[in-house]
């Protein structure tokens, strides 16, 4: 039998899928993000695993999450997907620390096949078992929210909370998360120590890019005014202040 000769759709068809097909040493990770602000608890939350991806020769697969809390609210956003960082084992820590509101993130890189997955919290219930407890409480109080402002965050859902003796200050801020197909932006309000940008020595956690813009009514604060006791007025103030793009 003599040589079989393509033609030229045959190439094209065997040339695509070669393409297609994972490089030889290439990692194949989860993909996923996680954005969420209700019914948020410890033990019962789960990061669905539904999709994967194949990186790039030097890439690893990274899972880093983001727990907000403040009040009784509780919110989750998360990534998984390649990185070109080195690999590192999982970090567990407070960006911000109780008492007040708090925000504690995991992150870790790794370099074996379908590595990034996680499905829980697990790695917060240590880290929040050994954080500080508020003793006292003031006779200050503030608007209490974490979410979308559309969502979670309607001055319907706002609540007024006590603040902690440490933590006697009203924060408000809208604050963006973006990494891969993660895009999200929040209104976060609650009891801290001062009024300024609580994440402003972090602009990266892991992948995730975060920008924090602290909303107007923390501005009128910061000068002497006297602060608004309409919890929608903090709100209505983070939407003229809240990302367009």
């Amino acid at each position: 039998m003599g040589p079989q000769h393509w033609r030229p759709v045959q190439l094209l068809c065997l040339l695509g899928a070669i393409s297609t097909l994972p490089w030889v040493g290439a990692l194949l990770c989860y993909e996923a993000t996680a954005s969420l602000f209700r019914a948020v608890t410890l033990r019962n939350w789960k990061w669905l695993l539904m999709r994967s991806m194949v990186c790039k020769l030097s890439e690893g697969c990274e899972e880093t999450l983001v727990l907000i809390e403040t009040g009784t609210r509780r919110g989750v956003v998360g990534f998984k997907g390649c990185s070109p960082a080195p690999s590192y084992p999982q970090q567990v820590s407070y960006l911000v620390s109780p008492p007040g509101l708090s925000i504690a993130s995991y992150s870790r890189v790794c370099r074996t096949y379908l590595c990034n997955n996680l499905t829980n919290l697990a790695p917060f219930v240590k880290l929040k078992e050994n954080a500080p407890k508020p003793t006292a409480f003031s006779s200050h109080s503030c608007p209490t929210c974490v979410g979308e402002h559309s969502k979670d965050c309607l001055p319907s859902f706002v609540t007024t909370d006590s603040c902690p003796y440490d933590a006697p200050k009203c924060y408000s801020s809208t604050l963006k998360f973006q990494a891969g197909y993660l895009n999200t932006t929040i209104l976060l309000m609650g009891c801290a120590r001062d009024h300024h940008k609580i994440l402003a020595h972090a602009h990266h956690i892991g992948y995730i890019r975060v920008t924090e813009v602290l909303n107007i009514l923390e501005r009128a604060q910061i000068a002497g005014a006297k602060p608004s006791k309409c919890p929608a007025w903090g709100i209505l103030s983070g939407l003229l202040l809240a990302f367009r793009n």
